[in-house]
Formats: structure tokens, C-alpha cells, sequence
């Protein structure tokens, strides 16, 4: 009896590490950051998706162009050349082949079967007909009549439909403006115009249009901005100066308590509701 409890309690000690184990790698994934980082210079954006200490290019995507190219000398390698051709096969006997030739033409008889004539045709073979897809296998808590619920709906009445999701939309706005931040914004911008007085005449309300900008989005949005510049550029040959970098910063237990709140505003949303539900 003490044994079989020893061996108990390690086995419930174990589970409880491992469910412990498990409930803190849940966690870590959670609270690590997600980041969408971009960098603009003339002829050459970069974006890039980060989550913890991992990172993806999305833009530029590599070309397929280049990988068929690579891959191309290396197929040519493989392929044998027209020169060399295969070895001949010896050529059977003359008397050989006569002696063989009987026995593949009664192997290549067709054996026929003999069926009564009196004996009905044998019955078509039964097909099954098709299972009926019901409610039970449909998508839990409605989701299918919901769909085709909003399917109506922009079939019916679009402007209607229009309402709904951009009232949907603008929640889903307000929310991320809320719980994403944009960091290290970095701008290095020129000015320029068709001569001197013109291109100072444009910096000075570029200059203007720009802080108050700035302004306006750190009031609206979560916005760090490390370095604002304008110049003007009088010969018009700093075009490829200009930059402009940041990154969108946030966390997956955001966007996961996003998804699960969006879910159920569209759950209760009246004009999503199914004509008949369980």
C-alpha cells in the first residue's frame, strides 16, 4: 500500500510540474512582443515581422526568378548528354526466339467465360446515398446561420451591411490605436522646388504641416517619435537621403482578447442574429 501511493504522488508531481511547466510556456508566448518593423529609402522599403527574438522578412519577398535560375545549372548538370547512348542489349538466338514465340501467343489468349443463357444480368451494383448534413455537424454556438445570416444581409440590404461592419471597424480602430504603440519613429525628409523661393516657401509649410501632425497623432495614437527632420533641398540631388523608419509594437494576449471581444460583438450584434436559433 505504501508503494502504490509513493508511485501516486510522483505521478501526480509530475503532472503538476508539467501542467506548471506547460501553464508558463503559455505565458512567455503571451507577454512576448510582437513588432512590425519598416524602413523607407527611395527604391528600397523593408518590412519585417518580429515576435520575441525571432524575425520574418515580409517585403521584399524573395523572387522566384532567382531560385528557378539557381536550380537551373544543376538540372542541366544531371541530364545525360545526346552523345552517349545506351548500351545494346545482345540479340536472343534465332532459334530461341522461334521456341519462345509459341508460348507468349497462347499467354496472350483471352480467357473467355461462358455464362448461361437463361441466367438474368446480374444486379447494378447499389449506390449509397448521400449522408444528409444537419445541424449537428455544422460549426458550434450557430456560427453557419450567422454567416449566412450576414449573407443576407449585404444580399438584402448593403447599406445596411455597410452600417454594421464599419461600426465594427471603427471599435476594432479605436482598440488597436489604444494598445499599439508606434516606436522609434525616425523621419529624415527633403524639400524641394522648382527654384530657390519656391523650395523655402515649401519647407516652411512642410515644417508647419509636419509638427502639427505629430502633434495630432500623439494625441490620437500611442506615438513615440525619436527624430523629426526637414531640410530643404535647393539642387533637388538629396532625393536618396530621405528616410523614414519605426516599429508597431504590441503583445499576443492583446490581439487574442481582441479577437475574442470582436467575436462577441458580432455574437450579439441584432442584425447578425440567425431567423431560427436552438
Amino acid at each position: 500500500m505504501t508503494i502504490v501511493l509513493t508511485v501516486l504522488l510522483a505521478v501526480l508531481k509530475f503532472v503538476g510540474w508539467l501542467l506548471f511547466f506547460l501553464l508558463a510556456l503559455l505565458v512567455v508566448l503571451l507577454i512576448l512582443p510582437v513588432e512590425l518593423r519598416f524602413a523607407y529609402s527611395p527604391g528600397a522599403p523593408i518590412l519585417t515581422a518580429w515576435y520575441g527574438p525571432l524575425h520574418f522578412r515580409l517585403w521584399p519577398r524573395p523572387s522566384a526568378g532567382s531560385a528557378s535560375a539557381a536550380q537551373s545549372p544543376q538540372s542541366t548538370a544531371q541530364q545525360p548528354t545526346s552523345g552517349s547512348a545506351a548500351p545494346a542489349q545482345p540479340a536472343l538466338p534465332m532459334a530461341a526466339a522461334a521456341a519462345e514465340s509459341p508460348t507468349k501467343q497462347t499467354s496472350t489468349l483471352p480467357v473467355q467465360t461462358s455464362t448461361p443463357a437463361g441466367s438474368p444480368p446480374g444486379p447494378a451494383p447499389a449506390v449509397e446515398p448521400a449522408k444528409e448534413q444537419g445541424n449537428s455537424g455544422g460549426l458550434p454556438f450557430h456560427i453557419s446561420e450567422r454567416i449566412e445570416a450576414a449573407i443576407d444581409l449585404l444580399a438584402h440590404d448593403p447599406a445596411a451591411f455597410a452600417r454594421c461592419m464599419f461600426g465594427h471597424l471603427r471599435w476594432v480602430g479605436r482598440f488597436l490605436a489604444r494598445h499599439i504603440k508606434v516606436q522609434h519613429l525616425t523621419v529624415f525628409w527633403t524639400v524641394t522646388g522648382e527654384d530657390a523661393a519656391q523650395t523655402a516657401a515649401l519647407y516652411g509649410t512642410a515644417m508647419t504641416a509636419a509638427n502639427n501632425l505629430l502633434a495630432f497623432l500623439q494625441q490620437v495614437i500611442r506615438l513615440q517619435c525619436d527624430h523629426l527632420q526637414l531640410e530643404p533641398d535647393f539642387t533637388g540631388l538629396r532625393m536618396a537621403e530621405r528616410r523614414i523608419s519605426g516599429r508597431l509594437h504590441t503583445h499576443p494576449f492583446l490581439l487574442l482578447w481582441l479577437l475574442l471581444r470582436l467575436l462577441f460583438r458580432l455574437g450579439k450584434d441584432p442584425q447578425l442574429q440567425p431567423a431560427h436559433t436552438n
